[in-house]
């Protein structure tokens, strides 16, 4: 009976996770294990012990500022709080180390600007590009499908 009730406390399939019952440590170190983006669920191992901990998306607190979801990366350091649950061990007010925003995954999906390009560091080695892009951008927002405005406003905006 006891081997059924472990797979209960570790099956995030059976429903969503139930509000923590009481706080078990905090600040504890550990790495991700693996996070599912689509399903907003993953696993962190704990630096401590090694044990598995549960973590759902709404858990993490100081999410990727560039990506629109919130999600954690393969292999990431993070800290967070433990939490007894009817379910088993759940981490909540997952940061990254320090209380630093996570990195996020790989697979999440960026935010884009306004005018449909991913955000881009500007002080990044592509800065060139961005102000290009942004450019040519602009002029397709003024002339629209007209092509021959296109090529007379684009080399007087570069």
């Amino acid at each position: 009976m006891e081997e059924g009730r472990a797979n209960v406390a570790c099956n995030p399939l059976r429903g969503a996770s139930s509000q923590p019952q009481s706080p078990v440590a905090q600040k504890i170190q550990g790495t991700v294990v693996w996070f599912n983006v689509l399903a907003g669920y993953g696993f962190i191992k704990r630096q401590d012990s090694g044990i598995d901990v549960f973590v759902h998306r709404q858990a993490i607190v100081k999410p990727n500022p560039r990506h629109l979801q919130r999600s954690l990366g393969d292999a990431e350091s993070v800290e967070f709080n433990l939490f007894g649950t009817p379910k088993g061990p759940e981490a909540r007010d997952v940061t990254g180390p320090d209380g630093a925003a996570v990195q996020g995954s790989a697979h999440a999906r960026q935010r884009l600007t306004a005018w449909g390009h991913q955000a881009r560091d500007p002080g990044s080695s592509g800065q060139m590009n961005f102000v290009v892009e942004m450019c040519i951008a602009t002029a397709k927002a003024f002339c629209g499908d007209d092509k021959r405005a296109l090529c007379i406003l684009l080399p007087k905006i570069l």
